[in-house]
């Protein structure tokens, strides 16, 4: 149904077709003029208004200035945002209301705009109104220009605010040191997916950048241990068809290096509010805590070693320290107790050199001194007690064996040597040897000042200890001299 005011118009082209036909040709010609303009008018007035009703409801602030830069319109929205009714601002020159405005670039891109015929859009702070920025398009309007804005500070803050945020986020992935972050898309076809982003990290822990394998993932799937690829391909596979997490753990190649290094990855499908699925993944270089695994699994294998290496020489220690008692007789019982007692506690402070060396080994000079630590009384004034050889360090089963052999040289010289006389004394010292089948220990204990010594009729568990057990244990050569002047110990054995 036609408007009433295209009816209206209709009516007015008929009543002004009947007044042509009846007046004079002259007269005709004129009025038919004045009738055309006032059409043209009518028509005008009825395009503005709708034009009006269009710029009224677009949303967005609007304006419109003449060729003299005049606003020749303002719509309601641009009202609200001035603060000022329009009607005060409408026929005057836009650069004596906003005179704030000389000199900007604002005025400079409206001015090209009038120059060029050409449009711009383009963001700027509002003049004025400091930390309030606006959206412009500008554009060539009724012999001047029309001016199109809307206020997006709260949208520029919060775009702000999530570069930020991105940024941060891409900084952590970026620097963490062991790890890296990366997204793939999710796809039907598993062999579609598309890798969306990669840490900076990947080349530190691959030796291959990130756009690069963002290009071409197959650079990193290629660095994998061929023993590892099918593992890894069957669990992404079941984790893709189930959507659902998956981990792995397993070796590549250093792209750069060669190193073959342990990681770990942990891959978690993400909804999107549209619908979509993505993948989000780190891998983790836990080659660190892979040998922390491994020496772990070695020192309680060497512990449960040398377990049952130190019961066997407990129950060595109790059947020689014991073997002497008669059966039924008790009255041996307390020296063979002690024997065992001391022998005990000379193992014991061997270990306790070791464990504070965590059993990587022991300095010679700790281990001696451990040795006379019961009997640094007996060296009163005159140093009776004498050690002389350079630091060096020697492994724990050297370590325990020397305790051992020590302890039992230092008790015969008490009972029966250096050590049992005051003007004795016990000289010990060693120094290292470079032979064809490697670095040797050469060790020499000597006594003197003491009783004069004769070999004993039969061999004790000290003896047998000294001089059979430490060779056979240390794969070397012990000799023990009863010289008149007192007891010779000599220890020559490999260091490795």
């Amino acid at each position: 149904m036609p408007s009433p005011a295209l009816a209206a118009s209709d009516d007015v082209e008929q009543l002004a077709g009947d007044l042509i036909a009846s007046i004079s040709s002259t007269a005709r010609g004129a009025l038919d003029g004045a009738l055309q303009q006032a059409l043209a008018r009518s028509i005008e007035a009825k395009v503005a208004a709708r034009l009006a009703v269009v710029l009224e409801g677009i949303g967005d602030a609007f304006y419109s200035l003449d060729a003299d830069w005049r606003f020749s319109y303002i719509n309601r929205a641009a009202e609200a945002y001035f603060g000022v009714p329009r009607q005060t601002m409408l026929r005057r020159m836009i650069w004596d209301v906003f005179p704030a405005s000389e000199g900007t670039d604002l005025r400079r891109r409206y001015e090209e705009v009038f120059a060029s015929g050409q449009p711009l859009a383009f963001e700027a702070e509002a003049v004025g109104r400091q930390g309030r920025y606006l959206e412009f398009h500008v554009f060539p309007y009724d012999g001047g220009i029309g001016v199109s804005f809307r206020d997006w500070t709260e949208r520029r803050q919060a775009e702000e605010e999530l570069r930020a945020s991105e940024a941060r986020l891409s900084a952590l992935a970026n620097n963490a040191p062991a790890c890296m972050f990366y997204q793939t898309s999710h796809s039907p076809d598993f062999h579609d997916r598309r890798v969306l982003y990669v840490s900076k990290t990947c080349e530190r822990l691959t030796g291959i950048p990130a756009h690069e394998v963002q290009a071409n993932p197959g650079l990193l799937y290629n660095l994998v241990l061929p023993e590892f690829r099918q593992r890894i391909l069957e669990r992404e596979l079941e984790a893709h068809r189930e959507l659902k997490e998956f981990a792995s753990e397993f070796q590549m190649w250093h792209a750069k290096t060669g190193e073959p290094r342990w990681y770990r990855i942990i891959v978690t499908p993400r909804r999107l509010e549209n619908g979509g699925t993505v993948w989000d993944g780190i891998q983790i270089d836990i080659t660190e805590h892979k040998r922390s695994e491994e020496h772990l699994l070695l020192l309680l294998n060497e512990l449960n070693h040398r377990v049952k290496n130190t019961l066997a020489t407990v129950q060595s220690l109790a059947a020689q320290s014991f073997r002497g008692i008669r059966t039924g007789s008790l009255e041996d019982l307390p020296s063979a107790y002690a024997s065992f007692e001391a022998r005990l506690f000379a193992l014991a402070r061997g270990h306790d050199i070791l464990t504070r060396e965590n059993w990587e080994g022991a300095s010679i000079s700790d281990i001696i001194a451990q040795a006379f630590a019961p009997y640094r009384d007996l060296s009163g004034e005159g140093g009776r007690l004498m050690v002389d050889g350079p630091d060096l360090r020697v492994p724990p089963p050297m370590a325990l064996s020397l305790s051992m052999a020590l302890h039992e040289l230092c008790t015969n010289a008490v009972k029966y040597g250096a050590l049992g006389s005051c003007e004795g004394e016990v000289h010990i010292s060693w120094s290292t040897l470079k032979s064809a089948s490697g670095e040797r220990l050469v060790m020499r204990w000597e006594e003197r000042g003491g009783p004069i010594v004769t070999t004993p009729a039969r061999k004790g568990f000290g003896s047998r200890l000294i001089q059979e057990g430490l060779a056979r244990e240390l794969n070397g050569e012990v000799r023990l001299i009863y010289e008149p002047f007192g007891v010779v110990c000599t220890v020559d054995v490999p260091l490795s």
